[in-house]
Formats: C-alpha cells, sequence, structure tokens
C-alpha cells in the first residue's frame, strides 16, 4: 500500500488541488497524510472543510504541528507511515495519479528497488509546461555507482525532486530519515540513498518518461533569496561532501549561484559570499565560473 505525504505551509490557494489529485489515485488502501506546519493562513481550514464536504476523512489524516521547517515534518510523516510505500508532494504541486499508478505498479513488482523516480513537468501561470528531467539527468543516473558518487558532489543535474518519487518506507528509515541540522529537504535524502542503492534498474529505477507530478513555478521560486539558496546548499555540501572534493563541490555550487546573482543585480550576494566563504572555495568558484555558464547554457538549448 502507499501513503501520499502532504506537507503544507500556507497554500489555501493550492492545496486543494493537491489534495484532490491525491484522493483520485487508485491504489488499494492508499491513505493521504497532511502535515501542516503551522500555517497562518487558512490551509487547514480548507483541507478539513474539503474533507467533511466529501466524506473523505476516513482516507487522510490531518495533523497540525508548531512551525518548524519542512524537513521536521517530513521526519513527523516518516514516524506516522504505516505502509511498504510513501511519495511526497508539496502542497502547491499537483499529483498525476496515473503516473504514481504506474510507478507504483513497478516498485511494487520489484522487491529490490528502494526507490523509483519518475518524470515531471514544471507548469506555469500562463498554462506552459515543460520538462523537468532532461538528457543529463539520465546520464546522471546511468553512471557507474562510482562515477555517480564523485558527481552527485562536484556536477550533478539540478533539480533532483523527492516530488517524482516513490520510496519504499524501509529505505528511507534505514538512513535514518532527513537530518534535522540541514534545511535541503531533496539533495542530501537522494545522496544518503543513492549509496545504497546505486545501480539504475537493479536496487533503484530511473523512469523519465512516466509523468507523475506537475511542480508549480511561482513568481517569487526562482531563486528570489539568492544568498539563502546558496546558504542552504553550502551547509549541505559542507556536511555530506568528502574533504577531497568539498572545496570543489562548493566552489562550484558558489560559481552557480554568482550567475544567478549577475542575472539578477544582486550585489548583496557577493558580499556576503567573500564574508562566508574560505578562500580556497572563492578561488575555486572564479575558476570554474567560466565552465559553470557554458554547462548552464548548454541545459537550456
Amino acid at each position: 500500500m502507499l501513503t501520499v505525504v502532504i506537507p503544507s505551509y500556507n497554500h489555501e490557494d493550492y492545496v486543494l488541488e493537491s489534495l484532490r489529485a491525491a484522493l483520485s489515485i487508485d491504489i488499494a488502501g492508499c491513505k493521504i497524510l497532511v502535515i501542516d506546519d503551522g500555517s497562518t493562513d487558512n490551509t487547514v481550514g480548507k483541507v478539513n472543510d474539503y474533507l467533511q464536504q466529501h466524506d473523505a476523512d476516513a482516507r487522510v489524516t490531518v495533523i497540525s504541528k508548531a512551525n518548524g521547517g519542512l524537513v521536521s515534518s517530513l521526519n513527523l510523516a516518516l514516524q506516522m507511515i504505516q505502509t511498504e510505500f510513501f511519495w511526497m508532494v508539496a502542497s502547491d504541486d499537483v499529483l498525476i495519479p496515473e503516473g504514481v499508478q504506474a510507478l507504483h505498479q513497478r516498485i511494487n513488482k520489484n522487491p529490490k528497488l528502494g526507490f523509483i523516480m519518475g518524470g515531471g513537468q514544471y507548469f506555469y501561470g500562463d498554462g506552459r509546461r515543460s520538462p523537468v528531467y532532461r538528457k543529463q539527468h539520465q546520464a546522471f543516473f546511468n553512471l557507474t555507482p562510482e562515477q555517480r558518487g564523485q558527481r552527485i558532489f562536484t556536477n550533478y543535474p539540478s533539480p533532483l525532486l523527492l516530488q517524482s518519487t516513490i520510496f519504499r518506507t524501509e529505505s528511507i528509515r534505514a538512513i535514518g530519515g532527513w537530518d534535522p541540522t540541514l534545511k535541503w529537504d531533496d539533495y542530501p535524502i537522494l545522496v544518503k540513498l543513492l549509496q545504497r542503492h546505486s545501480t539504475n534498474g537493479v536496487d533503484f529505477d530511473f523512469v523519465p518518461e512516466i509523468n507523475c507530478v506537475a511542480y508549480r513555478q511561482h513568481d517569487d521560486n526562482s531563486y528570489k533569496n539568492v544568498y539563502g539558496q546558496f546558504a542552504m546548499v553550502h551547509q549541505a555540501l559542507q556536511a555530506l561532501a568528502p574533504p577531497a572534493l568539498r572545496t570543489l563541490a562548493i566552489g562550484n555550487a558558489l560559481a552557480f549561484y554568482a550567475l544567478v546573482a549577475l542575472k539578477t543585480r544582486n550585489v548583496l550576494f557577493f558580499k556576503r559570499a567573500y564574508q562566508t566563504c574560505s578562500l580556497p572555495v572563492l578561488l575555486r568558484a572564479a575558476f570554474s565560473l567560466p565552465v559553470v555558464a557554458s554547462k548552464y547554457l548548454l541545459t537550456k538549448l
């Protein structure tokens, strides 16, 4: 069976669309767990009203907690899940039920798979859609475990989304769930998962041709806080990257966010990066900038 986890925070305008999609999943015994992280709007009220009006209380559990961040919501959900598999989708994103069902069927038939990652689409307010995963993602997942073990720190494709993945619950519990000292939810968990489940098509599966989630793009979720994004990445790489790769990994990340800051004319980013990064990281970023810029342009072609 499958549990769909919907962590929510101040998404009263979007959460019902996400909930309706989850309720449309045709998997026997499918459960839905909404974990609200102390919303200050009417997110919880709208969810509860909808459940009462549609007699869906038996399938959906709603938990309201004090604000503690997304990672705390996911760890709470992990404690509560009682099914073999689970899926996580943000309360402003929308599952594609047929895709979820197809992934569930595949992982349910293969007990060796620790997780299965499907494809997704960005969708915009004007109706446009575009694929989340491209050929560089397929190439990354097809690397040998040794190659990917280095690339995941120094040259990984972005994004890598939890929202397009079914997890075997025991696989996440075996790696200790989400690290509460880190703010980033997607990348750190996949780093740890790929260390245990390292061979595509054997102990994990990447099937981007099965679209299973629509990933909403807001006007304000494209690097509005550039330094905040970099600080989150810096924290994760500092904790996870091997010492021999750490300067290269953080320098490459700094080079990427420096490009974003240049594009948005965010002068404050450079001041804060200079104040918080070591000299080796700054030098590495300066050296990597042309390479990172070329890579970014190629991904847009």
